[in-house]
C-alpha cells in the first residue's frame, strides 16, 4: 500500500516579509490581543495546516504575545538575559 503523502519540508529561518504579511493578513494585532491564548494557539495551529509558508512565523507572534501578557499581568519574574531587563 502506498500512501500519497508528501514530507515536510525542512524548517527554515522567520522571514521579516512573511511576518509582517502574516500579521497584516490572517493575525492581526487586535484579533491577537483580544483572543484568548487556547484560541490563538489553534489558530496559529490552523494557519500553519493551511499556509505551510507562515510555520516559522506563528511561533514568533504566539512568544510575542505570551511575553506581551506576561508583562502587563503585573507579575514580577526573574530576567535571565540583558534584553528581558530593558
Amino acid at each position: 500500500m502506498h500512501l500519497n503523502t508528501d514530507p515536510q519540508a525542512p524548517a527554515k529561518r522567520p522571514c521579516l516579509r512573511d511576518l509582517a504579511t502574516l500579521t497584516a493578513t490572517l493575525l492581526p494585532p487586535a484579533l491577537v490581543m483580544l483572543a484568548p491564548l487556547p484560541e490563538l494557539e489553534r489558530r496559529c495551529r490552523e494557519i500553519d495546516t493551511t499556509h505551510p509558508q507562515y510555520r516559522e512565523e506563528t511561533p514568533l507572534v504566539l512568544a510575542y504575545e505570551h511575553r506581551r501578557r506576561g508583562q502587563l499581568s503585573g507579575q514580577l519574574r526573574v530576567a535571565h538575559r540583558q534584553e528581558d531587563v530593558a
